[in-house]
């Protein structure tokens, strides 16, 4: 555009155009009464929201590093199965690492086999079934897996809240395995 065109471009607008766009920008005001009923309303939402979320009751519990709860963790006795067969042979006993994350005073106990809390260096400590803890731990579960017929349980009890945990054998896949075995509770009528 030529340096006349914008010129007279510029002296063609109106006086009046020119008059409103050196005033300053006027704010729009809010009334108090809707600002402090939109307050309230996402007060009101922020509390209904924290007592409607369902939050995690009891403990969380991992099996060799997997949650058992969708489907069954298979238990590896060794590396080679040979191995394993040889110690179920032997009747020795096999470790299983339990994780036990919780925030709340948990009791653990163990139908069969036996229960250690493993501390620094993964040395184990004998622990006593029941066993009260009062947050997160690593557990063994050693449990004889010699006996094919054999159905075992592991029980975390968190207030109300109780999780059960089956060991036994899986006649279909030839291998022992541990699911949740968890009664849900029915509604009183």
């Amino acid at each position: 555009m030529k340096h006349e065109a914008l010129t007279e471009a510029i002296s063609m607008l109106d006086d009046e155009l020119i008059a409103e766009a050196q005033e300053p920008f006027r704010k729009r005001r809010i009334a108090p009464a809707i600002r402090l009923s939109a307050a309230a309303a996402a007060c009101a939402a922020a509390v209904g929201a924290f007592l409607l979320i369902p939050r995690g009751s009891g403990a969380d519990i991992l099996i060799m590093g997997e949650d058992p709860t969708g489907s069954p963790v298979a238990i590896r006795t060794e590396n080679n199965e040979e191995i394993g067969v040889i110690r179920a042979f032997a009747l020795e006993y096999t470790d299983i690492p339990v994780s036990v994350v919780t925030s709340e005073k948990t009791t653990v106990s163990v139908s069969g086999g036996e229960l250690y809390i493993t501390g620094e260096g993964e040395e184990k400590v004998p622990a006593a079934s029941p066993l009260e803890l009062d947050g997160n731990a690593s557990l063994v579960w050693s449990v004889p897996l010699w006996d094919a017929g054999a159905e075992l349980e592991l029980t975390a009890r968190t207030g109300a809240d109780c999780r059960v945990f089956m060991l036994s054998f899986d006649e279909s896949a030839q291998e022992w395995t541990i699911r949740e075995n968890t009664p849900h509770a029915d509604n009183d009528q």
